[in-house]
């Protein structure tokens, strides 16, 4: 939008803020698509912009975008998130004729725009509101659709006492879009907001080396060693909180494991013995139809058994097992070995 623009939509803004009733019911009269113009014109003057960069087309084709799509909404995600936030800015504030819940991306801009000049908000207004409480998107560009990275920040969300998140919530949004909302129409200070998601990010780079931790239950039977964690928790750890069901992934297991107060170097000692003692369990379920024994052998004996073992890339049990198993068959070295030990002719 050039600075001619820009000057006439501001001048058309203070007109609304002081014009006679007869007047400002002709200006909310105004179609929606110039209605929402003048809102975005007002808001990137307050973001320090001259210029729009973006571009709608008339609210009556569904409030799309004149450029190719790259959300699979068909807005661009920057874009799709100002419409989130509105949205639920002006129901949090009752200024909305329609239930916040009923969220429909086709038509949400036509109810948005309705009920702007149902109850004659200042645009001015809400343009400032938005630019104050929107977090940059450059802090929050690293929060990804990974489901167990977003319920770790919705833990840390429900645990911080300086983010006074907001009860929205839709099926028509993303998991990622509704927690990225609950952060933009968070009344906080913006300053604290701000500092909190940048904190988040840090912290995140932290949990993720404490994450790397479980990596070994996806090494056999994932379900099985998710539920052995599980069960060696609620016997040594019995006051920690549980999940109702069971985890059956590592991702499960780790937005389970968020729940669990414990620090770091308890969280190693509990993490490192289940991966001891399930280990275990392994080799004894593998070990079945066989039993340890315990003999002494000579050097020279060790020293044969070794080079067979590494020569044929066998265990040394495992080369034990195939020259008994050979000397059954055959019946070539025992027998003459024990006439040879006995002073036997043959």
């Amino acid at each position: 939008m050039g600075r001619a623009r820009l000057q006439a939509a501001e001048f058309q803004i203070c007109l609304i803020k002081t014009a006679s009733r007869q007047l400002l019911e002709s200006l909310y009269a105004t179609s929606t698509n110039h209605l929402f113009e003048l809102y975005f014109a007002t808001r990137s003057y307050h973001q320090g912009k001259e210029v729009m960069t973006r571009h709608r087309s008339p609210l009556n084709s569904g409030f799309t975008i004149d450029k190719p799509p790259s959300s699979p909404h068909g807005k661009a995600p920057n874009e799709r998130r100002d419409d989130i936030w509105l949205w639920f800015y002006l129901a949090l504030r009752g200024k909305a004729l329609y239930r916040s819940e009923a969220l429909n991306p086709r038509t949400m801009s036509e109810q948005m725009a309705e009920s702007i000049k149902s109850f004659r908000l200042s645009l001015e207004e809400i343009a400032v509101d938005q630019s104050r409480q929107m977090v940059s998107e450059e802090h929050i560009t690293w929060i990804s659709d990974c489901k167990r990275q977003l319920a770790w920040i919705q833990h840390r969300l429900n645990r911080d006492k300086r983010i006074r998140t907001p009860d929205i919530y839709s099926s028509a949004l993303t998991e990622r879009e509704m927690l990225v909302a609950k952060i933009d129409c968070s009344g906080s200070a913006p300053k604290v907001k701000e500092s909190f998601v940048i904190g988040l990010k840090q912290d995140w780079n932290e949990q993720m080396v404490l994450d790397s931790q479980l990596n070994w239950v996806q090494e056999t039977s994932e379900a099985g060693a998710c539920q052995h964690v599980v069960e060696w928790m609620r016997k040594h750890q019995p006051e920690q909180e549980f999940p109702e069901t069971v985890p059956k992934t590592l991702q499960e297991l780790l937005i389970a494991s968020d729940a669990w107060t414990w620090s770091d170097v308890e969280r190693k000692y509990c993490v490192s013995t289940a991966r001891r003692l399930w280990r275990q369990a392994l080799r004894r379920k593998k070990a079945k139809g066989k039993k340890q024994y315990n003999f002494i052998l000579s050097d020279k004996a060790i020293k044969r058994l070794d080079r067979f073992s590494k020569d044929n890339e066998l265990s040394r049990a495992r080369v034990l097992e195939i020259l008994l198993q050979m000397e059954e068959e055959k019946d070539l070295y025992l027998k003459e070995q024990i006439r040879v030990l006995r002073g036997i002719d043959p």
